[in-house]
């Protein structure tokens, strides 16, 4: 038995936090009823049905590399008809979701599953999984500047910081940046540089979690995590208690 938003997580519905809200709109019934609770204990023997369609566990879970370019939106539809990831990703025969998200201007890594659970941990601000950025931008930055960013930034009711940083060259009027977040609130880079009057010319995610990005993956391009890989995510997870 276990928690029914932890249940349609690992059959690939959606993220943890995404299943939480398609039970409280009461999308969700188990064995015919209508459960909003999403702590309801269920198993494998219960007729799960979201929006009327049966809902079964994955029999495996898969992991993917993709390497996002510039001009594409992190989501699987968009109604105003703009570039998606969707168009990289016509190859994959499973029904993958991006964990987190890259804004459309920015590209990087971006991992791909179907394990909800995964999902939750990596983007969940309370088990502080670090995402590693290398920032280009407009200025001189300084180190102090860094320790600004460091102790955080208010704006309106959100506060936005950095946990480490560290110039890595300059040229010119330019910088090379590279930064670490464990929070991942919208546009949270771009916000942090801004706010020092440094322009971000461009942003790029090399690291999440254990993962990095694979120098030798081009842009628009994807993979499936190799077996390695794979068991230092488990391992990662299980360091936070969480397997």
């Amino acid at each position: 038995m276990e928690r029914l938003n932890k249940f349609l997580a690992r059959a690939g519905v959606a993220s943890r936090r995404k299943c939480d809200q398609l039970i409280a709109e009461g999308r969700v019934t188990v064995n015919g009823i209508v459960v909003t609770n999403p702590a309801t204990r269920v198993s494998e023997n219960d007729l799960v049905l979201v929006d009327n369609v049966p809902v079964r566990p994955v029999e495996r879970h898969v992991y993917v590399e993709l390497h996002k370019p510039r001009g594409y939106l992190t989501t699987l539809k968009d109604p105003y008809g703009r570039k998606t990831i969707v168009e990289l990703l016509q190859d994959i025969p499973y029904r993958v979701f991006p964990v987190g998200r890259l804004d459309r201007d920015s590209e990087g890594l971006l991992l791909l599953t179907n394990d909800g659970f995964l999902t939750y941990v990596f983007t969940h601000p309370r088990f502080g999984v670090e995402k590693r950025y290398l920032v280009h931008v407009q200025g001189e930055v300084q180190a102090e500047d860094l320790e600004r960013l460091k102790a955080g930034i208010p704006r309106g009711e959100e506060f936005y910081r950095i946990v480490s940083g560290r110039v890595l060259e300059k040229r010119g009027e330019t910088s090379l940046v590279e930064v670490v977040l464990t929070e991942g609130k919208k546009h949270e880079v771009r916000i942090l540089f801004d706010a020092l009057g440094f322009p971000v010319i461009r942003l790029i995610r090399v690291g999440m979690g254990p993962l990095t990005l694979d120098p030798e993956l081009p842009p628009g391009k994807w993979r499936y995590l190799r077996k390695d890989e794979e068991e230092r995510l488990r391992a990662y997870l299980a360091e936070r208690g969480q397997t």
